[in-house]
């Protein structure tokens, strides 16, 4: 198994095998550290180097740690003053520690030392305390490795969705509909199809952003923007579809993928779908990202209550089939 490493920057000398996969650990506040090493006990059987980056003082206190850190690379973040964070609530440390992780699973990447990263949630707001302006993992890693375009994808067996815009407010969406974004979004969502998934020429389904708004009926200004951008150019891409009826179990089955337009039109039925084994996916990255499809869970480590692990398993699991 991989060696234990300490310190602070992404130094250290870590044994790369077959398949290796860097996890952060998110916030140290929130769900991460139970729901990581939940789902690295799951799978650390498997032929696996996992490279887990977080801090020793807060993964000490669960009991499940003791049981595989021989087993994996283990970096300790070594977070100043980590031994005063108060859990279940963001804070300037919890959001450091966070952003700390991140830093050092990118300098690991840039390395070469694994192309698959897993993220635990994070707080927008923790982080936001010490780096204001941060939009999440998806962005971050954009502007780390200078994306040009990128893309966030919910993924499940169930169904495969991905967002247009992101965390914009709804009034601001209509201002980013244009045909550029709109190709842009289908070219990732194709090319991801075709390298990651080996599955060539995807059907693809683009929502509505208007109530009913549908191929035929009932277009307007966006949905004819999205007329537009198709084109004749666009094959096995089809749209727009009423989202209202897009989403129901018949015609999520007729595509290998839908294309949403807003945050929550794509997340609430991709949520009460696919909440504990769904995956979030970073589109157009030269790596592989993933992370669960749910948040840091602070109100159940507030209550002392212990989160479901599966969405982070299942992350992981699909960082290691996805071809990178």
């Amino acid at each position: 198994m991989g060696k234990r490493t300490q310190g602070k920057g992404g130094n250290q000398k870590i044994a790369v095998k077959k398949k290796s996969v860097i996890i952060t650990c998110g916030d140290p506040a929130g769900c991460g550290p139970y729901i990581c090493l939940e789902a690295i006990a799951h799978l650390y059987k498997r032929n696996i180097n996992f490279i887990l980056i977080a801090d020793e003082y807060i993964l000490s206190s669960i009991r499940k740690f003791k049981s595989i850190r021989k087993k994996i690379s283990f970096i300790d973040a070594k977070t100043d003053n980590i031994r005063k964070l108060v859990k279940g609530e963001a804070s300037k440390l919890s959001g450091l520690a966070s952003l700390t992780y991140l830093k050092i699973a990118c300098k690991l990447l840039k390395k070469g030392i694994s192309k698959r990263l897993v993220t635990a949630p994070v707080s927008k707001e923790a982080i936001g305390l010490i780096s204001p302006g941060f939009c999440g993992h998806t962005e971050f890693l954009a502007e780390f490795f200078k994306a040009e375009s990128y893309a966030m994808m919910m993924f499940s067996k169930e169904l495969k969705v991905v967002l247009l815009t992101r965390h914009v407010p709804l009034r601001d969406v209509p201002k980013m509909l244009d045909c550029q974004n709109i190709n842009k979004t289908i070219l990732l969502a194709k090319r991801f199809f075709d390298h990651n998934l080996n599955v060539k020429n995807p059907r693809i389904a683009v929502a509505s952003f208007n109530p009913h708004a549908g191929k035929n009926t009932f277009l307007e200004k966006e949905e004819k923007i999205i007329v537009l951008a198709l084109g004749k150019k666009n094959n096995n891409v089809f749209g727009p579809f009423a989202a209202d009826t897009l989403f129901v179990k018949e015609n999520i089955a007729k595509f290998d993928c839908i294309i949403a337009l807003y945050h929550d039109q794509a997340m609430i039925p991709f949520k009460l779908l696919s909440l504990r084994h769904g995956v979030n996916i970073t589109l157009g990255l030269p790596v592989i990202r993933t992370s669960p499809a749910h948040g840091v869970a602070y109100d159940l480590i507030a209550k002392g209550q212990k989160p479901f692990s599966s969405s982070m398993i299942q992350a992981v699991e699909l960082s290691l089939k996805l071809h990178p």
